[in-house]
């Protein structure tokens, strides 16, 4: 079972993949993942909505992947964000030591990609 003292399945269920369909395994996104985020969550001092974690290849968002992404790979989080705290947890993430980091109108992806070079930040806007 996975979890933080902030984050849970039971307190945070899109921390699980709730894409509804028949061969869905709720894969969740890994624990060190959730000890990254709960690390951003320490470091804005507030509260943080998980709006999306771990999705199986069946989610609509990963359905179209030929490789699986941050998501499918458990490394990869979204949290509600809006333009007065964006910026914040863009900048608590990197802290955290999330390397992969996408950043929209109403939420910011953050994820980790053990693959990637010593001190490379991978950034995109949606």
């Amino acid at each position: 079972m996975i979890g933080t003292v902030n984050f849970t399945l039971a307190s945070d269920p899109k921390l699980a993949c709730t894409c509804g369909h028949d061969n869905c395994d709720r894969r969740t996104i890994k624990q060190s993942t959730i000890i990254s985020l709960q690390a951003v969550r320490d470091i804005v001092g507030h509260s943080l909505t998980v709006t999306s974690g771990g999705r199986c290849p069946y989610h609509p968002n990963e359905i179209h992947r030929e490789t699986p992404a941050d998501h499918q790979k458990g490394n990869g989080v979204d949290v509600a964000a809006n333009g007065g705290n964006r910026g914040n947890i863009v900048d608590a993430g990197i802290s955290a030591g999330f390397n992969a980091i996408g950043v929209a109108k109403t939420f910011v992806h953050l994820g980790y990609r053990p693959e990637s070079p010593a001190g490379h930040l991978t950034m995109w806007v949606y």
